[in-house]
């Protein structure tokens, strides 16, 4: 594995190398020792996948919503008043003057 890690980060490295013809690539692979046809194949090909497979790496997931963990306190059973005794989500209308004339 530590030969796929130093392909990776030359390829990282190096823009040439990177988007320059796949010979460079195989070359490369060659060099470092990297005799794996399925490796070399992803690797030369940039197939995360399959190398991801092959590396038996799990593909990571985190949602950005905080599940219920149990560890939360309960909201408190009131009646939703405000300390005046008011429901703080029942709009009043504003007093407003009589309309004149329409």
């Amino acid at each position: 594995m530590g030969n796929v890690m130093d392909f990776l980060a030359r390829v990282g490295q190096d823009a040439a190398l990177r988007c320059g013809p796949a010979a460079d690539r195989e070359a490369l692979l060659v060099a470092l020792g990297i005799d794996d046809e399925a490796t070399r194949e992803a690797l030369a090909g940039g197939d995360v996948e399959t190398l991801r497979a092959l590396f038996g790496g799990a593909q990571f997931i985190a949602t950005q919503m905080p599940g219920p963990d149990g560890d939360e306190e309960a909201p408190d059973e009131d009646d939703g008043d405000d300390e005046d005794g008011n429901d703080p989500l029942k709009k009043k209308a504003p007093d407003a003057p009589p309309r004149k004339g329409h």
